[in-house]
């Protein structure tokens, strides 16, 4: 027989009636005995619960006997209730005290929001992107054979004039790709950037650095297979990945 009433269990059920799924995604045990007073299981997730609690707890109190001029020390006993929750609202597990057993039925909500944000974070995301990137940081061992080196003069010659040139091939497709005024701007902002940080990075680093924001600064801006390709092939040659000059 459970430990609790029946009105109080109805109660739980209501509440998981008002949160965004429904009684029938939850098992509800009722231990008759133990701490345990009630387990909601999410039956789709089953590492997802919720416990209802009750604990004893024993404090030591001080009492001071004025008219003896005394103290003393008693313990003292008393009965708390706590609700675990998997997930919890920003950790995987959250223990919360409630003064009352009713506080539960303001939690199960707060739970089920939870967990409805945790199966929509287990969506797999599609980066249009990825592919690029991942492709881009592959062939840099093709550029840096002596990642740890500077580059000289004529080095930090070729890298602005592919840069520049970079700039200005984006710029004629501005139509073609709808870029706006402020797009344009915001590259030419990181290109001065790529362009200064070659002057103070080892080459190593600054490839792999400057292939992860060239990717993040220009692929935003154009949302089309052909374009991402178009602009995998600036990147490369801007990087020396080509031949070309």
């Amino acid at each position: 027989m459970s430990q609790l009433k029946p009105s109080f269990v109805s109660d739980i059920r209501s509440a998981l009636e008002k949160s965004r799924f429904t009684p029938e995604d939850f098992q509800i045990e009722l231990p008759d005995t133990g701490r345990i007073l009630a387990r909601i299981t999410f039956v789709h997730k089953p590492e997802y619960f919720l416990a209802l609690l009750e604990e004893e707890k024993q404090e030591q109190v001080t009492i001071e006997q004025k008219y003896l001029m005394s103290t003393r020390t008693e313990r003292i006993r008393h009965v708390i209730y706590s609700v675990r929750t998997v997930p919890g609202s920003f950790k995987t597990q959250s223990d919360t005290e409630v003064d009352e057993l009713d506080g539960v039925l303001e939690l199960i909500p707060k739970w089920c929001e939870s967990i409805r944000a945790d199966l929509y974070a287990l969506t797999p995301m599609q980066d249009p992107l990825e592919q690029l990137r991942s492709q881009l940081q592959a062939n840099l061992d093709e550029l840096v054979k002596q990642p740890n080196d500077f580059f000289n003069e004529e080095e930090l010659s070729i890298v602005d004039k592919r840069f520049d040139q970079l700039y200005e091939e984006i710029s004629e497709l501005r139509e073609q790709y709808s870029l706006t005024k402020q797009n344009l701007e915001a590259l030419q902002k990181e290109i001065d950037e790529f362009k200064k940080s070659a002057r103070a990075y080892p080459k190593g680093i600054w490839a792999r650095v400057t292939g992860n924001k060239l990717v993040k600064a220009t692929g935003q801006l154009v949302n089309s297979p052909e374009g991402r390709s178009f602009l995998f092939q600036q990147i490369r040659r801007a990087l020396g990945l080509t031949d070309d000059a």
